[in-house]
């Protein structure tokens, strides 16, 4: 019986081996963060502090989490090898992103800074943001995006063959460039002064057009929600 048991034991080892733990003090309003993987999932979510708080759990250990900060304090998280990583990560509220993950999701909640989501496959969920500018593509996944549209700023959400999908205040005032090649549109009731409207490609402004926003796909659809 405690051979059995010393075996058991000897097999559930590694698994504390595969989570990942690891945190930096930054700046709350300079910060930065790269992340790269390339399977798994990247969840990113606000919170109030002065540090960057990294948790991930690896599949195998055949995969290699390296975290670093530089001189500026910039951190950097990058995936090496070819199993899953799962991460979740909690930053200062206006924190820069730039997140890269090849075959997986990214979801980003809260934030306030300027960011970049891209991934070949899977769905981006942006969620309760307050950014002045947000880039985010998926090859093949849905982009959706809910927050506010700030004066002056920029909001790109682009999809190959994903729907794309905003969820915006009432009031909110901005530029609009949507193009669907072959999906269609709903604008959600937006009252707006159109300067193109076909069933492919929308130019028009709400309001006085103070924020820009893009949407784009080829294969799939475009969707503007109000918010009540």
């Amino acid at each position: 019986m405690l051979f059995g048991m010393t075996v058991l034991g000897a097999f559930a080892a590694p698994a504390a081996a595969q989570d990942f733990n690891k945190s930096f003090r930054v700046s709350p309003e300079l910060s930065e963060l790269e992340v790269i993987n390339k399977k798994g999932s990247v969840m990113v979510v606000a919170a109030e502090g002065t540090q960057i708080v990294i948790t991930a759990r690896r599949v195998a250990d055949i995969s290699n989490i390296s975290a670093t900060q530089n001189s500026q304090g910039r951190i950097k998280v990058e995936v090496t090898g070819s199993a899953p990583v799962d991460f979740i990560i909690s930053v200062p509220p206006h924190t820069t992103l730039e997140l890269l993950c090849y075959l997986c999701p990214i979801t980003v909640k809260n934030v306030g800074g300027p960011m970049r989501a891209s991934t070949t496959e899977g769905n981006i969920l942006l969620a309760g943001l307050h950014s002045p500018r947000v880039e985010a593509h998926s090859t093949s996944g849905n982009v959706n995006f809910t927050g506010e549209i700030l004066p002056s700023g920029n909001y790109t959400l682009k999809s190959f063959s994903g729907r794309v999908e905003a969820t915006l205040p009432a009031s909110a005032d901005f530029k609009l460039r949507a193009l669907s090649s072959r999906g269609g549109m709903d604008l959600g009731g937006f009252r707006m002064n159109f300067n193109k409207q076909t069933d492919k490609v929308v130019e028009g402004i709400s309001g006085t057009g103070r924020a820009s926003i893009y949407l784009w796909t080829q294969e799939g659809s475009i969707r503007l929600n109000r918010k009540p």
